[in-house]
């Protein structure tokens, strides 16, 4: 193939020229021609990236940004142009290698000057530069500033008190920088999962690490203000439309995207100890910046040693901060929990609006995470148990769908860390109110403390035995484990299932089957023997199911190895004779439901019918 000149402006004006919106690009742009000029026309690829990034700074600069619809088409365009492009910059070739640093991170000569620059640090911080340029992603600047960047923080919330009043424009332009920056952030997800940890993501790095405080501050402030920020629908009813979605609920999922992967990047190590980034990249960027003409310059290339969005959320401490951020996510939570129970959910229910709950937790999870007096003001805070009960209600909602399994993950780590502090455990003893779950979660028992609630929650998602809850488990009972010190009066029907987890959990082919059985077991145990220790008067209802389920800790003490695997070997012959016989559509599912496991299953526990409505969640 041909290659083109750099001066060949009738092939690479069409691309910032003709579009007219992200679909245009998208339909005339087909990865079927993408592939073919990468793997054939190698110089050709990285010339129309070259020339659609110096378009774009050229018009970034433009003083009638704000007053010309035209050069905002164009600026458009070329913002949409390379986020169609730059996943094939990741993606492997046939030969399994990527065109990555040769694109990206290698230093060339830039089209029309002959300057080197590195196109990947250069965009990411011109990308950077659009979500806070004025007249286009924030309000223009007021009559007397004479700059094109303003770093300000874009809504109300932590860090500011007002709103910058953005118009439909602002926010439509947003979405469309802040979808290139998360592609721009993509290459792990072309990384296979056993290697995505080792392996850098120079992009993330880039912004992650980057020194100039100023622009990471207001960026983490206005993604976590945009994210959290109230949408108010009015008087109208919103109909579900599978093609409709609001650009408000747009924006705050891909800000809220954005947020994820900047507080959770941190670059890979080096054997030195140091990040395997931060030197190089500060570098090059040094470099990169003494070769550049002015106006190619832009702000924020140079990195440092620690991700300042980690260290900034570490460092927020004041109170009306702390009460906006929980109020707000709470109030997604409880939004999408309402509406999971109103009888138009199937016709009021948004596109974006089943995801917002799982972003919640992941959030929650973060601040919990990185910032300590976040955790204890949750822990002190008068919501704390409505907090607890809501996401319990998610935990029962949604384990038995494999595709919410992230979701209950992470609340199971929320639940776990929260536990860890005594005085949160000592607050699970008072009285519990169902009127918040739907009836198919609630349980006949007026006595019920929010720690029975959660003791019968770890049953139910103990009982269904999924293999995509396995990582749960180990949360699940370690949350009782740390709550067990401090129970107080739990009920016989509590009792009575914690007794029926210990029988299977304690038999011996079970103990042996898998390696963290033996952890279940531990944690179990620790569970009475605090109990027995601490809290034996306080719990007679405990000790009684313990005095008759004596067998099972008179065979756990005799336990033997070499008949714990005979008992294995036989229940998994069994199983292996009941497959062999089976035949489809002669035994259907009764075969299915009379099929012996190869080892005792937690499956096998089943509530009883006084306790119907715990295990069976909506």
């Amino acid at each position: 193939m041909v290659s083109l000149p750099d001066t060949a402006e009738d092939a690479w004006s069409p691309f910032w020229l003709m579009p007219d919106s992200p679909h245009d690009v998208f339909s005339l742009v087909t990865p079927a021609d993408i592939r073919r000029i990468r793997d054939t026309a190698q110089e050709n690829f990285i010339k129309l990236m070259d020339k659609v990034f110096d378009r774009l700074l050229v018009l970034k600069a433009s003083r009638d940004l704000a007053k010309n619809p035209t050069t905002t088409k164009q600026l458009l365009n070329c913002v949409r142009v390379l986020a169609r492009l730059i996943p094939f910059v990741y993606e492997a070739r046939s030969d399994g290698s990527t065109i990555e640093d040769i694109v990206l991170w290698t230093q060339r000569p830039r089209p029309g000057s002959g300057a080197d620059y590195s196109l990947g640090k250069q965009l990411v911080s011109a990308t950077i530069d659009l979500l806070f340029t004025s007249g286009f992603t924030v309000p223009q600047a007021t009559v007397g500033e004479d700059t094109a960047v303003r770093y300000t923080i874009w809504e109300n919330g932590v860090g500011q008190t007002s709103s910058l009043g953005s118009s439909k424009e602002n926010v439509s332009n947003r979405i469309e920088v802040l979808r290139l920056l998360l592609v721009l952030c993509c290459k792990t997800m072309y990384v296979p999962p056993a290697r995505s940890v080792a392996i850098a993501n120079r992009a993330l790095h880039t912004i992650a690490y980057n020194a100039n405080k100023k622009m990471v501050l207001c960026l983490l402030c206005s993604l976590l203000n945009t994210s959290l920020k109230e949408h108010s629908q009015g008087w109208a009813i919103p109909y579900r439309n599978s093609t409709a979605i609001n650009p408000a609920d747009e924006l705050t999922l891909h800000a809220m995207q954005a947020l994820f992967i900047m507080l959770e990047y941190q670059t890979p190590a080096t054997k030195g100890g140091q990040s395997s980034d931060a030197g190089s990249d500060a570098t090059s960027a040094e470099e990169s910046n003494a070769n550049t003409p002015s106006m190619v310059l832009v702000t924020g290339t140079e990195t440092g040693t620690q991700n300042l969005f980690r260290v900034f959320v570490s460092k927020l401490h004041r109170q009306q901060e702390f009460d906006y951020l929980i109020s707000n996510i709470m109030r997604l939570l409880e939004e999408t929990m309402r509406s999971n129970l109103s009888i138009l959910a199937s016709v009021t229910k948004q596109p974006t609006r089943h995801v917002m709950p799982q972003e919640a937790t992941i959030l929650l999870w973060l601040l919990l995470e990185n910032n300590s007096l976040f955790k204890e003001y949750v822990v002190d805070h008068n919501r704390s148990l409505r907090l607890f009960s809501v996401l319990l209600y998610f935990m029962l909602n949604g384990y038995t769908d494999p595709a919410q399994s992230g979701m209950v993950r992470t609340i199971s780590h929320i639940l776990h860390y929260l536990s860890e502090d005594g005085q949160f455990a000592t607050r699970l003893m008072q009285p519990f109110d169902q009127s918040i779950l739907p009836s198919q979660m609630r349980i006949v028992d007026a006595s019920l403390t929010h720690a029975d609630f959660m003791i019968n929650t770890a049953f139910t998602l103990l009982c269904s035995s999924k293999p995509y809850l396995v990582p749960v488990y180990s949360n699940l009972l370690l949350l009782v484990r740390n709550v067990s010190p401090y129970l107080t009066q739990i009920s016989q029907m509590t009792a009575d299932k914690l007794l029926s987890l210990f029988d299977i959990i304690s038999s011996p082919a079970f103990v042996i089957s898998e390696p963290y059985h033996v952890r279940w077991l531990i944690y179990l145990i620790e569970v009475f023997d605090y109990v027995v220790h601490y809290r034996a008067i306080d719990n007679p209802h405990l000790m009684y199911s313990m005095v008759k389920a004596r067998s099972c800790f008179v065979r756990l003490k005799a336990f033997d190895l070499d008949k714990a695997k005979g008992e294995l070997a036989a229940l998994r012959e069994k199983k292996s004779k009941s497959d062999a016989t089976r035949t489809i559509g002669s035994l259907g599912a009764k075969a299915d439901a009379a099929s012996v496991t190869p080892v005792p299953s937690l499956a096998t526990l089943k509530p009883d019918d006084s306790s119907e409505g715990a295990a069976s969640p909506a």
